[in-house]
Order: structure tokens, then C-alpha cells, then sequence
């Protein structure tokens, strides 16, 4: 009976062992090592989900997001995978298609606010997204990654960014959940999948 329990003991132990969990983050040896990637990182596709949060409602929509230097498409589709709001900006104009519509502009952020009141700081975002904190004071985590931002986008509104999930694509390391806030909104991205269509 005694060599039976110290036995079970023994099991246990190791199963306990077994359970510890292991840190396998990503880290990026400097950080202007990891910056001077993001930089040159231009073309790449994003997919996930946004959510838009305001004290009176909150909208959860499916995100893709293509870049393509300054060029850009970026789709919002609900749970049934119909499109809320398409957005294509290329180097001469932007085109939204919202509500069966279409409509174009020069201003896409002002432009999406008007259709849809959605507010989106895409200026921005197209560096911040990938945690580059162009133009805006920030902190790193311990891994040598953005942990949050504070900055300002094109219209002078300030905007706070916490990022977390890192995972690494094609070598770089990219954040998968950031939130940014401003007075009286949040947007939280969920990002399911980074693709790189260049290396960095």
C-alpha cells in the first residue's frame, strides 16, 4: 500500500510538472532593430475583427484590411459575412461603397465619418496598426515591442493605444489585440492573421 501512493505521488508530481506553462513570447533583440522592419514593412493583409464602443452601443464587425504602400482597401462585413462599409484609396481619390452607394472623396477618414459615423483614424492607424509608433509618444514592453501609445491623429484628436498578443509573421513580430480610446470611444482589434506580401 506504501510504494502504491508514493507511486501516485510520484504521477502526480510529474503531471504537475508536465503543466508548467512555458514562455514562449516572441522578442525582438533592440527595438530599433524591430522599428527599422516596421518601417519597411509596406505591403501586407490583415484579417480579424473591430469593435466599435461608445456608452450607448457597441458594433462588432469582421475586419480585412490590405495595404499596398499608401494604397488600401479595407472591408467591414457583419456575422452573416455582408459588407457594412468598403473602402479603396488609391494615390488620386478614395471610393466607399456603403449602403448599396458609391460615393468618392479626398478626405477617407471624413468621408467614412459622414457615411457610416464610424471613426477611424486610418492616417495613423496604417503605422500604429502594426506597432510603429509614428509620431507619438510611447512605451515598450519587456520583449522589446510597443506596449502603448499617446499621439494625436490628422484632425489633432488624442488617442491612447494598449497593445498585447504578439506573434510572429514571417519573422516579424506583429501585434494580434490592441485598443485604442479616445473621449467617449474605443476600438478594440482582434487581428486573426497577419500576411506579409513582401519581406521587411
Amino acid at each position: 500500500m506504501k510504494i502504491r501512493f508514493l507511486f501516485f505521488c510520484f504521477i502526480f508530481i510529474l503531471s504537475g510538472c508536465a503543466q508548467i506553462p512555458v514562455d514562449d513570447a516572441p522578442k525582438n533583440d533592440s527595438w530599433s532593430q524591430h522599428q527599422r522592419q516596421l518601417q519597411n514593412l509596406n505591403n501586407w493583409q490583415l484579417s480579424g475583427k473591430l469593435a466599435f464602443i461608445t456608452p450607448e452601443e457597441r458594433i462588432s464587425l469582421n475586419l480585412f484590411w490590405q495595404q499596398s504602400d499608401q494604397e488600401f482597401q479595407i472591408t467591414l462585413t457583419n456575422f452573416v459575412g455582408l459588407s457594412v462599409l468598403d473602402v479603396k484609396k488609391d494615390r488620386s481619390e478614395t471610393k466607399i461603397i456603403f449602403d448599396g452607394k458609391t460615393y468618392y472623396g479626398d478626405d477617407t477618414e471624413t468621408l467614412i465619418k459622414q457615411l457610416s459615423g464610424f471613426v477611424i483614424p486610418i492616417d495613423v492607424l496604417q503605422q500604429w496598426i502594426k506597432g510603429n509608433p509614428t509620431d507619438a509618444v510611447y512605451q515598450l514592453n519587456e520583449n522589446n515591442q510597443l506596449l502603448s501609445l499617446n499621439g494625436q491623429d490628422k484632425h489633432n484628436i488624442n488617442w491612447s493605444i494598449d497593445y498585447a498578443d504578439y506573434k510572429t509573421t514571417q519573422h516579424i513580430n506583429l501585434p494580434h489585440k490592441l485598443q485604442l480610446k479616445r473621449p467617449n470611444l474605443r476600438l478594440k482589434f482582434a487581428i486573426n492573421k497577419w500576411i506579409i506580401t513582401d519581406k521587411a
